[in-house]
């Protein structure tokens, strides 16, 4: 994720932070972590970010695809699997900029990794 943001520059947020979720559908075997970033206005036209964001992931061992949507005013975009994520998603328009990653499924339980991050947030 680190590396996909430094590639294609500008100010990031973190529109969602890493989550747990199951790898499977028994929730004792293994766990998974979603990760969003999203950029409003970005530095740089979509085209080159999701051709430069390719070229990265395929530097780093990660098969690409990219995609584009069916409307009049397309949203760019490129999916990866592989490498050191189970998968990632760039789409890039003129407004807004946003990464999704997975990560590889670990030992543990989604489950209780929630209630430990829930037990463990500062209360307002």
């Amino acid at each position: 994720m680190d590396d996909t943001t430094a590639t294609i520059g500008g100010h990031w947020k973190v529109y969602s932070e890493p989550t747990a979720e199951s790898c499977t559908e028994a929730a004792d075997d293994g766990l998974t972590y979603t990760y969003i970033l999203m950029q409003d206005a970005p530095p740089t036209d979509p085209a080159k970010a999701v051709a430069a964001v390719e070229q990265l992931w395929k530097d780093r061992g990660i098969t690409t695809e990219r995609y584009r949507t069916g409307a009049a005013d397309p949203v760019l975009g490129v999916r990866g699997r592989g490498g050191p994520a189970t998968s990632m998603d760039f789409r890039a328009d003129a407004r807004r900029f946003s990464v999704v990653g997975v990560s590889e499924c670990a030992a543990g339980s989604a489950v209780e990794e929630r209630r430990r991050q829930s037990t463990s947030s500062p209360t307002p």
